[in-house]
């Protein structure tokens, strides 16, 4: 029997790390079950249509996939004084631009790890991979641009600063070469600070968790 919500997925994918960290600061107690969309790929397929990561399973036995879906259910379970999702205009509008442009950068970063990390050595497209590098410099400098003193938004923490520091996090942690120091000092300090907060501090970026399912360096 499910007593509390089950979140699938491992703590190096920046959109399940982003929900765990939102679970957390919401206070919302749960369950993990650690798998890769790799590894256990028949196993993700069972629990959603796309076999993709995250999944949030919920008491009751319900499904929800997608970080954007779950993450939206949450926040309409949470106090409006506590959402991480204003509900005034146009804090609204500015924090879910914010979050679309943090989500692009993690998904841009992972489409060029995967050409790296998934393609034989020398079928890599240099083109794909100069757009996707292009797209992530460009997304880095425009959350540079809007100069987060320590947040993205107003003086106000939101999902649009959780899903920029994960994202920020798995660059550092994958591809550091993306974020030469000094390159970006406002997001370093963003970082920073959302990475000391207690929620984050509840659901880590995991390296062991990448290891395991198979991630290596491109160095290596």
């Amino acid at each position: 029997m499910i007593t509390k919500p089950i979140l699938v997925g491992q703590y190096d994918s920046p959109f399940v790390r982003r929900v765990a960290v939102v679970l957390h600061y919401y206070g919302v107690a749960f369950d993990r079950r650690v798998l890769s969309t790799f590894s256990d790929f028949d196993t993700m397929l069972e629990l959603g249509p796309l076999g993709k990561v995250p999944v949030l399973v919920m008491a009751n036995g319900e499904r929800l996939w997608d970080s954007r879906a779950i993450l939206d259910y949450l926040h309409g379970q949470a106090s409006p004084k506590l959402s991480l999702l204003p509900h005034e205009e146009p804090r609204r509008r500015q924090v879910l631009r914010a979050e679309a442009a943090a989500v692009g950068l993690a998904e841009k970063a992972y489409e060029r790890g995967i050409e790296f990390a998934r393609r034989a050595p020398g079928t890599q497209d240099p083109t794909w991979i100069a757009r996707l590098e292009r797209q992530i410099a460009s997304t880095l400098a425009w959350l540079e641009a809007q100069s987060p003193a320590p947040f993205l938004v107003d003086q106000s923490f939101s999902v649009g600063d959780v899903t920029a520091a994960v994202a920020l996090t798995y660059i550092k942690e994958k591809w550091p070469q993306l974020l030469p120091p000094g390159a970006f000092p406002a997001l370093e300090m963003h970082r920073a600070a959302c990475e000391a907060s207690p929620a984050f501090q509840a659901a880590p970026y995991s390296a062991t968790e990448a290891a395991q399912s198979g991630w290596r360096p491109e160095s290596a």
